[in-house]
């Protein structure tokens, strides 16, 4: 069985230890900045940094941190290192064969991937989230729980969805960009920007 060590102790990281497939994973335990945590769901915080970690070249690892910054900023450290990533993937999340998934990425519960779709590396696709035929997801992007994007969408990278938010079909959302909880998007989102509302509109 492959060691696997999951980075980040908090919140995030309950979804993605209950998708963790024991037959696969040797799950091992946690990395975690916080030095006053010893513990998770029951598991032990292994080390608070990947630097202090022993024989860190014997484990996978996936980053469990919703905040997309701070998950690239521990992809390039473990990718400088020469570190392998593994992608979860939740036993109920639907993907199709015909569509592609990066490294390090976390598939939620019930998370439908299309036909021809394409999800890059560090990304989080959460509970109920649905990527349709032919989107094409960056890196480091974070889909929340039950958002929609639809055929042919190019989320950019960084960009993060709020929960139950929409992207009409053939539409980009652009890089490090924010789309409000519930959003309905019908025009492109430009780089760094926030969007809210119904339909969106450009807030920041």
């Amino acid at each position: 069985m492959k060691k696997l060590i999951v980075i980040g102790a908090g919140g995030c990281a309950k979804s993605v230890v209950d998708s963790i497939v024991t037959q696969e994973w040797d799950f091992c335990g946690f990395i975690d900045q916080n030095r006053d945590k010893h513990t998770h769901l029951g598991f032990p915080v292994l080390a608070h940094t990947i630097e202090e970690m022993p024989d860190r070249e014997e484990y996978y690892y996936i980053i469990a941190i919703g905040n997309n910054k701070v998950r690239k900023h521990y992809y390039d450290l473990l990718k400088g290192y020469g570190l392998r990533l593994a992608s979860i993937v939740d036993s109920t999340a639907m993907i199709s064969p015909r569509a592609s998934i990066g490294e390090g990425c976390f598939i939620g519960k019930m998370a439908i991937i299309n036909g021809c779709a394409a999800v890059k590396d560090n990304c989080i696709i959460n509970t109920k989230a649905l990527v349709e035929h032919g989107a094409f997801v960056h890196q480091h992007v974070n889909m929340s729980t039950n958002s929609t994007i639809n055929g042919d969408v190019i989320l950019y990278e960084g960009c993060f969805l709020g929960s139950a938010s929409v992207v009409i079909g053939q539409l980009s959302v652009g890089q490090w960009a924010v789309v409000g909880a519930g959003a309905i998007v019908i025009h492109n989102v430009e780089d760094f920007t926030t969007v809210a509302g119904v339909p969106a509109v450009k807030i920041k």
